[in-house]
C-alpha cells in the first residue's frame, strides 16, 4: 500500500531567491558604506547639516537603492531571456547617473557650503561600493551563464 503526498502549492521561488539576494546585497552594501562613513568621519569634520553623510541617511539610501535595483531586476526577469546579463549592462549606466545629484550638490556648494570634495567624494565612493555589490550579488545567473 502506498501513500501519496499531497501536492504543495506552487510558490514563487524566483521571487524568494531575489529577496534573499537583495537582503544579502543590502547588508554587504550597508556595512561597506558605513565603513566609508566611519573612515570619513574620523578623517574629516562632517557638519551635521550635511545630511547625506549622516549614518541614518547612509543606511536608508543604501537600502532604498538596493530595493530599487531588485525591482528593476524583477522587471527584467519578466521581460528578458537573459535578465542577469541585461541587468549587468544597466548597472554601470545607473551608477554613472547616480553621480549627477552629488556633482550638482558639490557644484552648488550646497548645504551651506558643507558640500566639498571631502564630503561629496565619500558619497560617490559609497555609490561605487553599492553599485559593485548590486552588480555582483543581486542577479541570479542566467541559464546561459551556468
Amino acid at each position: 500500500m502506498s501513500t501519496q503526498t499531497p501536492a504543495l502549492p506552487r510558490t514563487d521561488t524566483a521571487g524568494r531567491g531575489l529577496a534573499k539576494n537583495a537582503a544579502v546585497t543590502a547588508a554587504v552594501a550597508t556595512i561597506g558604506n558605513l565603513a566609508i562613513w566611519a573612515n570619513t568621519s574620523a578623517a574629516v569634520d562632517v557638519p551635521d547639516r550635511f545630511t547625506p553623510l549622516q549614518p541614518g541617511s547612509v543606511v536608508f539610501m543604501t537600502i532604498l537603492g538596493v530595493i530599487l535595483a531588485a525591482v528593476a531586476y524583477r522587471v527584467l526577469a519578466g521581460r528578458s531571456a537573459t535578465p542577469a546579463a541585461t541587468f549587468r549592462k544597466i548597472v554601470p549606466i545607473a551608477l554613472v547617473a547616480s553621480f549627477v545629484p552629488d556633482i550638482m550638490i558639490w557644484a552648488s556648494a550646497g548645504y551651506d557650503g558643507a558640500a566639498k570634495a571631502e564630503t561629496v567624494l565619500p558619497l560617490m565612493a559609497m555609490h561605487v561600493l553599492a553599485g559593485a555589490a548590486v552588480y555582483a550579488l543581486l542577479p541570479k545567473k542566467d541559464r546561459a551563464e551556468r
